[in-house]
């Protein structure tokens, strides 16, 4: 009984690591054929990237697990942007003013852009052509369509501004390279 307990362990303990090789493998091979990738990126497990070549992502960018990206219009995220586990975001749409119900086969393709210092909170869905400005904060669980204005926190399924950041703080923190890594350590 022990011996078959041990073996199970091992067997385990053996799936647990082949994981995490694929996982950092995945992550190599998708940074290396972005359009560009600043350093420090970290993608924290597994996800789905299509269009990858046209996604460019700026330095101490950190996406959580279990994003999920169509990025074939284009995708372009900035500096110190911190985005949490389970991401829906899209930059193509199905066609439904084209030659089938409800939709066709071609894509309508609008690109997404998340400006620096951006923090995106869990479960968050941005939908194709959103740009959310510098310093934002996206609360968990908001869909995202459109432009978020500059330092807003927007939170709720059909989001609203809730609140902005103070602006001399936040300028104080940019004049002095405060970043913070997923942590809130000081970057770099």
């Amino acid at each position: 009984m022990n011996l078959i307990r041990y073996l199970i362990r091992k067997i385990i303990a053996l799936f647990k690591r082949l994981e995490k090789v694929y996982y950092d493998e995945l992550s190599n091979d998708i940074i290396t054929r972005m359009k560009s990738c600043g350093d420090d990126v970290i993608v924290r497990g597994p996800c789905n990237i299509t269009g990858v070549g046209k996604v460019s992502l700026g330095n101490n960018v950190t996406i959580g697990a279990n994003a999920y990206i169509k990025a074939e219009g284009g995708l372009i995220i900035g500096n110190n942007v911190s985005i949490s586990r389970n991401l829906v975001l899209y930059t193509i749409n199905h066609n439904y003013k084209g030659k089938r119900l409800p939709y066709d086969e071609s894509q309508i393709k609008k690109q997404v852009v998340i400006e620096d210092n951006v923090w995106i909170g869990m479960n968050v869905c941005i939908t194709p052509g959103s740009h959310i400005e510098e310093g934002a904060i996206i609360g968990m669980g908001t869909t995202v369509t459109g432009r978020v204005p500059a330092r807003a926190i927007i939170g709720s399924q059909s989001w609203r501004v809730l609140k902005y950041r103070d602006e001399e703080h936040y300028n104080k923190l940019i004049s002095n390279s405060m970043y913070g890594d997923t942590t809130g350590r000081k970057y770099p």
